[in-house]
């Protein structure tokens, strides 16, 4: 198992769903509500990815028992969570938006 390219997965598409749903949340805001589901699937296909690497990672150790944690890794875990923070959060941005939009 190749642990860096592992966490460079986790890391790459964890700040893609990252940058794509803050992308929604910012076609909310200006009314594009369909732009903003198409940004938000695509959100949640690299949010998946990086779950993926991430389940790979944990899958090895479970089995071998010597993965060794770095920095790396943490640093890895943390964009997996805030990505996955915000995919939540921007979710209910878009409602917001929407509620905001039908009462205006």
């Amino acid at each position: 198992m190749d642990a860096i390219l592992e966490c460079m997965t986790m890391t790459s598409y964890g700040g893609e769903a990252k940058s794509l749903a803050i992308q929604a949340i910012n076609f909310a805001r200006s009314g594009s509500f369909d732009d903003a589901e198409k940004a938000l699937s695509g959100a949640d296909e690299a949010l998946a990815k990086s779950h993926e690497a991430h389940s790979r990672l944990l899958n090895y150790d479970a089995q071998n028992g010597d993965l060794q944690v770095s920095i790396f890794m943490v640093h890895a875990a943390d964009h997996l969570s805030a990505a996955e923070i915000i995919n939540v959060l921007a979710r209910e941005f878009i409602l917001l938006h929407k509620e905001l939009k039908e009462h205006v």
